[in-house]
């Protein structure tokens, strides 16, 4: 009998030894606004798309949120990320201080991203996250009246001093890089034009430089041009190259 009052009690010792061992304390996160380049931003309703990811203190990952439901946390530190274009800016969970977005390959998709927001339970404070378009448009057009039919091809190299942007502290990778895009023409290269989206240059030495070669139907280089200047590229804006291709 001893002995059983002894495993009796034994017993609830560790229950609460192991109640208090699992239990967790969480907070509601409810205070939360969103922004684009600064004016309101609402994700629509019926749209699956969850913009918000949430980092451990640090960086881990640690789960994928929209935005049209309240959420809960365990109490603590995290750091909260912003994207209207989730799935291609962050398309696998990874850790936080890891996490490079690369330039686009095909230079047809804007980076926007919120600076990582560090946010501590109970989550009391308001916090805005803005979703910040770190790309611009780099705008390519032939001013040309007078066609060239030696070339049914137009290919175009874009070389540029950024080619990713690391989101735990809000920096670019500095790696030269080429991206490279065809373009069929009928009308010798009348009537040109071709946009490239990039990653902001910010210093003068991060300007980008444009190669342009004129293929035929062989895809054989029939000519060459080399655009003099660099050309600056601002966030969410628009740079214009206007050139004669037909000039050299």
């Amino acid at each position: 009998m001893k002995n059983l009052i002894l495993g009796v009690g034994l017993f609830f010792v560790l229950t609460s030894c192991s109640n208090d061992d699992f239990k967790y304390e969480s907070s509601t996160v409810k205070s939360l606004d969103f922004q684009l380049n600064g004016e309101p931003w609402n994700l629509n309703v019926g749209i699956s798309t969850r913009p918000l990811f949430v980092y451990k203190d640090n960086g881990d990952y640690f789960a994928n949120y929209s935005l049209l439901y309240r959420f809960s946390l365990d109490n603590g530190k995290y750091k909260f990320v912003a994207s209207d274009y989730p799935d291609q800016m962050i398309p696998s969970p990874t850790n936080l201080n890891d996490l490079v977005v690369p330039q686009p390959a095909l230079a047809n998709q804007h980076v926007n991203l919120s600076d990582a927001m560090q946010y501590a339970s109970p989550f009391e404070e308001p916090l805005t996250l803005n979703i910040i378009t770190r790309t611009g448009i780099l705008r390519l057009k032939s001013l040309d009246i007078t066609a060239d039919k030696s070339y049914s091809t137009i290919k175009t190299t874009v070389s540029i001093k950024r080619s990713g942007y690391k989101v735990s502290d809000g920096t670019f990778v500095k790696e030269d890089m080429f991206v490279t895009r065809s373009k069929a023409t009928a009308s010798g290269g009348i009537n040109y034009t071709d946009d490239f989206i990039l990653f902001q240059t910010g210093e003068e030495a991060n300007n980008v430089r444009v190669k342009i070669e004129c293929l035929d139907q062989n895809m054989q280089v029939v000519k060459t041009k080399e655009l003099q200047a660099a050309f600056p590229i601002e966030a969410n804006k628009v740079t214009n190259a206007d050139f004669f291709l037909n000039e050299l």
